[in-house]
């Protein structure tokens, strides 16, 4: 979605990015406020990605120092760049949280590595359960970078530029590792959550062969007793 236009444009994307081009720090500022109703759940840091752009090259580039050369700041062409530049944020999120997730799963799995059993259900074992919940939750509306922006269907010419971006940007593959490691932490997930059933199923059998015992003693206390 384009916010603004001009000298500054502004493009919003609705996995909550915003990318904006040479604004100033007060622009960011208003621009920010006027979002905020718009805004659910907002990171308390916000990620932020920078990317160094030049225009009046004779065709769409990216130099090897990783400048965007440009052949004009037309709408489409910065829309394409914000498209690109909005993913790998995204991406950048999700990588970051899928790795804290795993690394609060690899106690629980080192436990039962080391053990052969998870012990009691710590809140630690639980929180970890919760986390691979969200992260599999998370996957529901994750970046998918091979779909192409919008823009390519009314300006296909600038499917050049996309591919580079892309690249640059190493958007399939850094999807293709997301998506790895949410097959990972799903499978964590079940074989966690099969072996608390299992647990539980045996504490309940437990429980039932001690009431039992519990009653047959008592019978034979009262024969006894008369």
């Amino acid at each position: 979605m384009i916010l603004t236009g001009g000298a500054h444009p502004a493009f919003a994307f609705r996995w909550g990015a915003l990318v904006l081009f040479d604004a100033t720090p007060e622009a960011r500022a208003a621009l920010l406020a006027q979002l905020a109703p718009r805004i659910a759940n907002p990171l308390a840091v916000p990620l932020a990605e920078n990317a160094w752009l030049s225009t009046g090259a004779e065709r769409d580039e990216i130099s090897d120092t990783g400048e965007i050369r440009l052949m004009d700041l037309s709408t489409p062409r910065l829309g394409i760049l914000a498209d690109a530049l909005a993913k790998s944020a995204a991406l950048s999120h999700q990588e970051m949280a899928l790795d804290r997730t795993l690394d609060g799963m690899e106690p629980v799995v080192t436990r039962l590595r080391e053990r052969g059993r998870l012990g009691f259900l710590s809140r630690g074992l639980m929180r970890a359960i919760g986390a691979a919940l969200a992260a599999r939750g998370r996957a529901n509306a994750r970046i998918q970078a091979g779909d192409k922006p919008d823009l390519l269907w009314e300006h296909p010419g600038l499917e050049r530029l996309h591919q580079r971006l892309s690249d640059e940007f190493e958007l399939p593959a850094r999807c293709a590792a997301l998506e790895r490691k949410l097959v990972m932490v799903g499978e964590i997930m079940q074989t966690l959550l099969s072996l608390i059933q299992g647990q539980r199923s045996l504490m309940l059998e437990i429980a039932v062969a001690s009431f039992i015992l519990i009653e047959v003693i008592a019978t034979l206390y009262g024969l006894v007793a008369r």
